[in-house]
């Protein structure tokens, strides 16, 4: 059985730093272009490797090209199963509802719907809350046809927050990248129990990561030693993960190789006693999508 690995890649920078101009950034076309193949010969290289590619939008409030347009590549031209992050801080309603419909159209298979980091340039908040645009695709049909994730911090959350983001009726939730397994096995109990999955974001520890690390006050200490153990056990619990290298992909590559190629995948991950991981929520997902993975429109969420 093939492992659910997600991959996460940031799209390419819409503007580039120049020291040739008074301006700190500009926009450069032909930059843009050879940001744009190096990211999908990734994509390339991800293929066999990852069960699915997360797209990210704009991190760190940094101007990106649009996760749906490249989601829409990676699934059509390089027919790769493909989620999309959707920030909602400067976006109206109607601009995600645009943006949902599309990822609909396009194929997507899911989105993480995200507040999103505070802008880089100026920018009115649009104060649209994530739980809230959930809570309105699902009851205006949407997520009849497209998966619907919230974001939620697996080591520091509320009762109010988890309650709230539950509350939503989301597909899952998507942790921040986690640092032990404790709370992740506390969180994965209380999500799956409201029929819901969890899917955790791990980061690869690389010399290049941590200052992506130090940033979110990420403490990989636990797990730096043994990377694919830690994947595993996260594995085990929740029925999926998604592994995150932001700032060294041959890092993030070389963790998917030695998982996915490099050491066989113990039964005893795949299976709890006579029943496999993430049953609870997995055999609603029987109903509601086809053998290939693409959303069925005529069944209830």
């Amino acid at each position: 059985m093939r492992m659910k690995i997600a991959y996460e890649m940031n799209p390419p920078r819409i503007m580039v730093s120049s020291s040739n101009s008074n301006r700190s950034e500009r926009f450069d076309l032909q930059s843009l272009s050879s940001d744009i193949e190096r990211f999908y010969s990734r994509v390339m290289a991800l293929d066999g490797l990852a069960y699915m590619i997360h797209v990210t939008d704009s991190v760190l409030g940094i101007p990106r090209l649009s996760s749906i347009r490249i989601g829409r590549e990676i699934m059509h031209r390089y027919k790769q199963r493909t989620r999309c992050s959707i920030r909602v801080r400067d976006r109206n309603m109607n601009a995600v509802l645009q943006l949902v419909t599309d990822a609909i159209l396009d194929g997507i298979d899911g989105l993480l719907i995200i507040k999103g980091d505070e802008p880089k340039h100026s920018s009115v908040d649009s104060a649209v809350k994530p739980s809230s645009v959930v809570k309105f695709l699902n009851e205006h049909g949407f997520s009849k046809h497209i998966r619907l994730y919230l974001s939620i911090d697996a080591e520091n959350y509320s009762e109010d927050e988890l309650n709230r983001k539950v509350s939503a009726e989301p597909h899952g939730l998507i942790t921040q990248s986690i640092s032990s397994l404790e709370p992740l096995a506390l969180l994965a109990d209380r999500v799956k129990a409201n029929n819901m999955c969890i899917i955790p974001c791990i980061m690869v520890p690389s010399p290049k990561n941590r200052t992506s690390a130090a940033s979110i006050n990420l403490d990989w200490s636990k797990y730096e030693q043994d990377v694919e153990s830690f994947v595993l056990e996260a594995y085990r619990l929740c029925g999926e993960v998604m592994v995150t290298s932001p700032n060294s992909f041959n890092d993030g590559i070389d963790i998917l190789k030695r998982l996915m190629q490099g050491k066989a995948f113990p039964e005893r991950y795949m299976q709890r006693g006579s029943e496999k991981v993430g049953a609870v929520y997995r055999e609603k997902e029987v109903e509601k999508f086809d053998e290939g993975g693409s959303m069925k429109g005529n069944n209830t969420p």
